[in-house]
């Protein structure tokens, strides 16, 4: 090796150590002993609020002009009441048989003089006199089930209501013969919840004491618009 090679090879590792002192260690295994891991948190959170799951939207269901039946007692008689309201907003037509003080039994009548395939529609709200007459639930249960087939026979869409939650709206009181009225009422919604079949079944606790006008819970202008609030966000309707 001549002089001038030797000098070029002297100058080329000087080179090559320079390089080697100024770049950074590669960590092979961040976990190994010696070596440092570098977790980059914020980028791992940007990734991870960027890549979001797909969620799947629930549709939601224009009825206007569609036809709806409400079968009922007090809860769904008022002139202005949360089934109007309803309709108001949703832009449906309908009719309100619901009338003050009847059972079940009687909505079976009812049903059977006004269902048919003319009807998209049918709101089931009943059984509280029936709890409050010291009926059996699962008796009341059956009849309400009996609308729902009536309803499905006609190709109309039953929709039942177990109403407000009896447990923290009714106020009884002293007065004995409705002690075990609250009771007796939950027990018959759940019923609902758990055996009706062919229909959407609403658990409509959306109101509270406040919204009640009276110990039995008939409700105020603020718990009919919550209750028809509640229904048209749990079936998705469209408001105009």
């Amino acid at each position: 090796m001549n002089i001038k090679d030797g000098i070029l090879l002297m100058l080329a590792s000087l080179v090559f150590g320079w390089l080697i002192l100024k770049a950074k260690p590669t960590i092979k295994d961040p976990m190994a002993l010696g070596e440092i891991a570098v977790i980059d948190t914020i980028k791992a959170s940007v990734q991870k609020d960027t890549i979001k799951p797909v969620i799947k939207q629930d549709t939601i269901v224009s009825v206007k002009g569609k036809n709806a039946l409400f079968i009922g007692d007090s809860h769904t008689a008022a002139d202005y009441g949360w089934q109007h309201q309803l309709c108001k907003k949703t832009k449906m037509m309908y009719l309100n048989t619901a009338v003050g003080g009847k059972q079940t039994k009687w909505m079976i009548e009812v049903a059977k003089q006004n269902i048919n395939s003319g009807y998209d529609y049918c709101f089931i709200y009943g059984g509280a006199n029936d709890m409050a007459s010291n009926r059996i639930p699962i008796k009341s249960v059956k009849n309400i089930q009996k609308i729902v087939n009536m309803c499905l026979a006609k190709q109309v869409t039953p929709i039942v209501l177990t109403g407000f939650d009896p447990l923290t709206c009714v106020a009884v009181g002293n007065r004995t013969a409705y002690k075990e009225y609250p009771q007796r009422y939950a027990k018959f919604q759940k019923m609902l919840i758990d055996s009706i079949q062919g229909a959407k079944v609403l658990k409509t606790h959306c109101i509270s004491r406040t919204d009640c006008g009276d110990y039995l819970c008939h409700m105020t202008g603020s718990g009919h618009r919550k209750m028809c609030n509640f229904i048209i966000s749990a079936c998705r309707f469209k408001v105009y």
